[in-house]
């Protein structure tokens, strides 16, 4: 998904490429001030999360706009380790 792009952003993409708006990835992306790629992979992500671009009335759901969980480790700081450290660091 596009980095740093909020979820009002993402609809603001999704509603207006869908078919009964009629915008181009082009006119949404100079409206949007983002990419065109990055226009193309939020629209291409909704629908992969169950955005449905030919229901009347369009239908927009934060499932459908949010970033996919991150893979990898989890971090293994807590914010209460966080704390501390910083607390330290001030101590210094």
């Amino acid at each position: 998904m596009a980095p740093n792009t909020d979820i009002a952003t993402r609809a603001l993409v999704v509603s207006l490429k869908a078919p009964c708006s009629g915008k181009t990835s082009p006119e949404v992306a100079e409206i949007s001030g983002l990419s065109i790629r990055q226009v193309d992979r939020i629209y291409a992500r909704a629908i992969e999360n169950g955005f449905d671009p030919n229901a009347r009335p369009l239908i927009l759901k934060d499932e459908y706009l949010r970033d996919r969980p991150r893979s990898g480790r989890p971090a293994k700081a807590t914010e209460e380790n966080k704390e501390l450290v910083i607390s330290k660091q001030r101590n210094l």
